[in-house]
């Protein structure tokens, strides 16, 4: 919570706080329900702004209010693998119109590394086991500038975040459910894209999500790194897609 060249002054976190939610306010936005979330209209639509964060001060999955009984009203919700979303990030420049008529400007904004993001949404989906989380990690593989899968996997693999044991165990179970067409996330990705009378398409789609991590884990280096821990063979093969164990070795 401090900065550590001694040239400067450290600021208190309970400042950076304060500062975050009066500039959230003059902004125009609303603390909400749940109270991790502020939200506004903007253009007709409502905006939210959740925050998350990662404490051993409260359990998983619960609310933290780090200035509780002092009258502020910051919290965030706590989340397994939201540090590694601040360990491991890359920076993209946005340019849009500021709220309120405030003109055109530029920011630098800090996104998570496609591996801190499949780290959280497969925690998410194991946890909440909502489809949208199934889709939008292969939606995130599948569309992967340059290469798709592969090259989200060749990131990972070079991530600061990758040898964490965290990361390792979070890749272990995307590998575990989204291990054959019959598994959980597949189905949860062809549940949240088509109709439940669409057989054939639904069909597609597993084998779609599947070939999809798969290759991202190859990529990665998850089947090399856990058959040579002693995982258990065959762990990257038996996919039921045709031609999709291809390279896996």
């Amino acid at each position: 919570n401090s900065v550590a060249d001694p040239h400067i002054t450290p600021v208190p976190a309970w400042t950076r706080r304060a500062t975050l939610q009066a500039n959230l306010k003059k902004s125009g936005f609303e603390l909400g329900q749940p109270s991790y979330q502020w939200s506004r209209e903007v253009e007709g639509a409502r905006v939210s702004v959740d925050f998350l964060c990662e404490t051993g001060h409260v359990p998983s999955d619960r609310i933290y209010s780090p200035k509780q009984g002092t009258g502020s009203q910051f919290s965030a919700f706590n989340v397994p693998g939201a540090n590694l979303a601040i360990q491991d990030f890359v920076e993209v420049d946005v340019e849009a119109n500021r709220l309120d008529d405030g003109g055109l400007s530029t920011v630098s904004v800090r996104v998570a590394s496609v591996l801190a993001y499949v780290v959280l949404k497969i925690l998410a989906f194991q946890d909440r086991h909502e489809n949208k989380d199934a889709y939008d990690l292969v939606y995130t593989l599948v569309n992967f500038p340059d290469d798709g899968p592969h090259a989200a996997g060749q990131a990972a693999a070079i991530s600061a975040v990758r040898g964490e044991s965290q990361v390792d165990g979070a890749l272990q179970l995307l590998a575990q459910r989204f291990g054959s067409p019959q598994h959980d996330g597949p189905s949860a990705y062809a549940n949240f894209l088509a109709q439940p009378e669409d057989a054939i398409r639904r069909e597609q789609l597993r084998n779609e999500a599947v070939l999809a991590v798969g290759q991202f884990l190859d990529s990665a280096g998850h089947w090399k790194r856990r058959m040579s821990e002693g995982g258990s063979k065959g762990y990257c093969r038996g996919f039921g897609v045709e031609g999709a164990s291809d390279g896996f070795s």
